[in-house]
Formats: C-alpha cells, sequence, structure tokens
C-alpha cells in the first residue's frame, strides 16, 4: 500500500508567482487592448489575451496541485504533472538520506535544467555543487536528501521530514 507525504506545493508563494507572473501581465494586456482599440480585431485580441490568461492561471494551479510523494516497497515517486520521477528504493542510498540543516551550503540548487523555479517552489530537474538532482522544494528549512545509485539526487521537502525520512528507512 503506497504512502503518501504531504509536500505542500500549492502554497501562498507559489499560487502569488502564478497570479504574477503569468496571468496578471496578460490580463493587463487584455484590458489595454479591449479599452484602447474600438474595432473587432481588438476586441478578439482582448478576448485572446484574457482565455490564454485564465489557461495559464488554471494550468498553473493544476500543476501545483499534483505534486505528490509517494512511497511503496517498490518504489519513490516524487513530483507531479510535467515533471516527476520514480525512483526504484533499491537504488535510494538510505543510509546517506538526511536532512539538510537549515542555513547550510549542502547540496543547494544553483541551475535549473528543466523544471519550475519560483517563488515557493522548485520542482524539475537541477544542478547543485555535487552534480545533478530532481528537486520538490517548497520549503528550504524541510529539505531531505536522498542520494542514489542513479548518478543523481532528489531533493524534496515533505511537510514533516523526520516522518518521511523514518519511513524512507524503513523501506
Amino acid at each position: 500500500m503506497p504512502t503518501e507525504f504531504a509536500i505542500n506545493a500549492l502554497n501562498y508563494k507559489a499560487l502569488a508567482a502564478v497570479l504574477l507572473i503569468g496571468v496578471v501581465p496578460l490580463l493587463f494586456v487584455g484590458m489595454a487592448v479591449y479599452f484602447l482599440g474600438q474595432d473587432r480585431i481588438s476586441q478578439l485580441a482582448a478576448l485572446g489575451a484574457t482565455s490564454l490568461a485564465v489557461i495559464i492561471g488554471l494550468l498553473g494551479i493544476w500543476q501545483l496541485s499534483v505534486i505528490r510523494l509517494t512511497a511503496d516497497a517498490t518504489t519513490l515517486t516524487v513530483g507531479g504533472g510535467a515533471y516527476a520521477v520514480s525512483v526504484p528504493v533499491a537504488h535510494i542510498d538510505r543510509t546517506s538520506a538526511r536532512r539538510r540543516l537549515p542555513g547550510s551550503d549542502d547540496s543547494p540548487l544553483t541551475l535549473r535544467t528543466n523544471g519550475i523555479g519560483m517563488p515557493g517552489l522548485s520542482l524539475g530537474w537541477f544542478r547543485t555543487g555535487k552534480g545533478k538532482a530532481f528537486a520538490a522544494v517548497t520549503d528550504p528549512a524541510k529539505v531531505v536528501i536522498l542520494p542514489t545509485t542513479a548518478g543523481y539526487m532528489l531533493l524534496v521537502s515533505p511537510e514533516d521530514p523526520d516522518a518521511f525520512l523514518a519511513a524512507i528507512k524503513r523501506l
């Protein structure tokens, strides 16, 4: 039976980033085009910009809501939506799994190679000072580092890092 650990990706910082980066600018463009243009093309362009803002907002909320951290006897699945990875438990170095200490430079995310990076969420593939990592981090104070034998590490931030570490070590 799979065990799910909360990540809380649908947080106020990530929602604000989706709104401020993806939705609000398009709404402003749509309103400006609608009020400044008086012809039919301007009205269609305004409708298009507004529709695109709604679609981006809904996709952003969907992406944030599907992020999970699920473990069963054979597999650990991290992420969801456009960015997820499943790792066999046998490939996780459970003896080296540890919690990152707040304020330490232990495996910080440096360069995003394929993923989402915004306030309140780092999801996808990143570079660290020690190589590649797949991250699902919402709270830097709760990061758990899981080295793997597959050539990368997992960085996750479950709501209860100590319970998650204990569960991983029991698998």
